[in-house]
């Protein structure tokens, strides 16, 4: 996968103009990869990711939508209810294209850092934020992902919360491949929407083989621990990245064999039921939250 990635930038370096994502991506569909493995996409903090750049938030999820409407890809948004005031019409997109919906709170704070009654109190406006709409387009599962994949940094916390949302029949949106958009997108950030082809590829070689390494070493995570595949759900951001590059991810990630699947059909997988007791101060997968769990707080064999 680098050695084609790499042969891109070469590619690039050759042509005195830059060959838009679309083109390249309609190219690579050209190869057909009979689909093993199954992933599901998910984009958190809709409808921006925090951003050090001013952001044409319309067109970024024109342009991701339209991606994800390519390649067939039936996506789950998790969004941050204050900042959705005046793009409830984004939202309401997502939905009408099919996909879900998810609540990431009201103001995206650290539940590690809160109380739990506070970080009950942001959950629930979060989802007061989103109900109207959501009844409104009959979607019926109620998804939920904690800020920074933060669980809860103690056993009491992190019961209080899974207590509640099991109470009021909230689904915990996991995620198994977390990647570090967010740092990728600052090199895309630093360009003030001037890239040159050169800094286009560069950065487009360099995510999309962090996002693959990545794959790959869950995969051998889930194979060592689960003897199998298992539903992989990979986590992105709302981002200028994320809707630069999205054809292109996607494109490798069909060429690298993944079906795309729903969130309902990946969190159908049984891994997302083994107990884990992770209670470290880093949000990580799901795959690892089941290796670094505490076995002093898990249930006997």
């Amino acid at each position: 996968m680098t050695r084609r990635i790499n042969k891109i930038l070469i590619l690039a370096l050759l042509l005195p103009f830059l060959i838009p994502a679309s083109v390249i991506g309609q190219k690579k569909q050209t190869k057909k990869s009979k689909a093993k493995k199954t992933i599901c996409i998910t984009f958190d903090e809709l409808p921006y990711a925090q951003t050090f750049d001013e952001v044409d938030v319309k067109q970024m999820h024109e342009t991701i939508l339209a991606t994800l409407k390519k390649h067939k890809v039936k996506a789950t948004g998790f969004v941050v209810g204050y900042r959705i005031e005046d793009h409830f019409d984004i939202i309401g997109q997502w939905l009408n294209d099919g996909h879900r919906i998810g609540n990431m709170t009201f103001s995206n704070q650290d539940y590690n850092d809160l109380e739990v009654d506070a970080f009950l109190t942001d959950v629930v406006a979060g989802g007061e934020q989103l109900e109207t709409m959501l009844d409104g387009f009959g979607q019926k599962p109620r998804y939920f992902r904690y800020p920074f994949l933060h669980y809860g940094d103690s056993p009491d916390k992190k019961a209080a919360a899974l207590s509640f949302l099991e109470e009021y029949e909230i689904t915990v949106a996991h995620a198994t491949v977390v990647v570090e958009d967010y740092l990728y997108n600052l090199g895309v950030e630093k360009t003030h929407g001037d890239m040159d082809s050169i800094s286009y590829v560069r950065i487009l070689n360099e995510y999309l083989n962090h996002v693959l390494d990545e794959l790959e070493r869950v995969e051998q995570v889930s194979r060592e621990r689960l003897k199998r595949s298992c539903r992989q759900i990979l986590q992105l951001r709302a981002n200028q990245l994320n809707a630069m590059y999205l054809d292109e991810l996607l494109t490798a990630l069909e060429e690298a064999g993944y079906k795309f699947i729903s969130l309902d059909q990946a969190l159908k997988d049984e891994v997302y039921t083994l107990p884990e007791a992770y209670f470290g101060l880093r949000g990580v997968g799901y795959l690892d939250m089941l290796n670094l769990s505490d076995p002093d707080h898990l249930p006997a064999h």
